[in-house]
């Protein structure tokens, strides 16, 4: 009985694990898909469509009510709305659109920084012993390297708006993704990824409306809509539904140490769509990432 418990419970953990991992892969493609899109749309009308889509594309896979329980519920679903599904994803792309996709990357990274600091100061949930704390060190320097080879812009040293829309929709997702752990105990993540999605959504379209904005949503050429369609679907929709799983299987700090593979996707994504090459310091990158999910994972 013990036996078949204990591979139970592994077989949950390796769920976990992997939706973390293919959740990181979608969110990868988000930083080179937004960039088309956000040469000729407002930020603002972009990110009110792609968590609309999103939430629509949900439905069918949450097969859900848009009711909770309790008001606890409801007030957990508030907070991730207004913080992960209006405010960072326009951050993000009015943040993109001012700063180049190198730098992105690197501000990208304080998601894991803040969600860890967020959860080990309000929720007790940090590292386990020195070891924990050294694995989460490996995998910061594994990503700066993977995202910098080394050699830093000079505008990731200077502050400019760009930098700051970018790190303040990191900050915004540390702490959605901290709230969503405790949902997720109550709420199947489907339902959550779903109700948040069209919520946030609908908040930031009727933003749009009311400031006059509806034309940059009817101007978007037809080409564009493909890519907004997949990115949403995929890149948004599918990785919040993935990640949310993950983190209700695994907790909050192992969650976002594999979700630090994200820009190790998006390398690899770049090389194989732009032929870009892949560097020894990404590979040594790659090397330090993993044993710092493996450590993470043991300890």
């Amino acid at each position: 009985m013990a036996a078949e418990k204990a591979e139970g419970h592994r077989q949950h953990m390796a769920a976990g694990y992997l939706s973390v991992l293919f959740a990181s892969a979608l969110f990868g493609s988000v930083f080179t898909l937004a960039k088309v899109p956000l040469t000729t749309v407002d930020p603002l009308a972009l990110s009110a469509i792609v968590y609309t889509i999103a939430g629509l594309g949900l439905i069918p896979i949450a097969k859900a009510s848009f009711r909770f329980k309790t008001r606890r519920e409801y007030y957990y679903l508030a907070i991730i709305t207004i913080f992960g599904a209006v405010a960072a994803p326009a951050l993000l792309l009015y943040g993109l659109q001012q700063t180049n996709a190198s730098d992105a990357a690197i501000l990208a990274n304080g998601e894991i920084v803040f969600t860890i600091m967020l959860s080990a100061i309000f929720f007790g949930e940090k590292p386990h012993g020195r070891v924990g704390l050294f694995a989460v060190i490996l995998v910061i320097i594994g990503l700066f390297i993977a995202t910098t080879n080394l050699k830093v812009s000079e505008t990731i040293l200077e502050f400019n708006a760009g930098n700051l829309l970018i790190l303040a929709s990191m900050l915004m997702w540390a702490i959605d993704n901290n709230v969503s752990r405790r949902l997720s105990s109550n709420v199947r993540p489907a339902k959550i990824a779903m109700v948040k999605s069209l919520s946030g959504g609908l908040v930031l379209l009727a933003i749009v409306l009311f400031l006059g904005k509806s034309g940059a949503i009817t101007s978007i050429e037809p080409s564009l809509w493909l890519i907004i369609v997949g990115m949403s679907v995929s890149g948004f929709g599918g990785a919040l539904l993935l990640f949310l799983q993950g983190i209700k299987r695994i907790g909050t700090v192992r969650a976002m140490s594999v979700f630090s593979m994200t820009p190790i996707f998006g390398i690899v994504i770049a090389a194989i769509a732009l032929g870009e090459s892949i560097s020894v310091f990404q590979g040594i990158a790659t090397g330090l990432i993993i044993v710092g999910i493996l450590l993470v994972s043991r300890h």
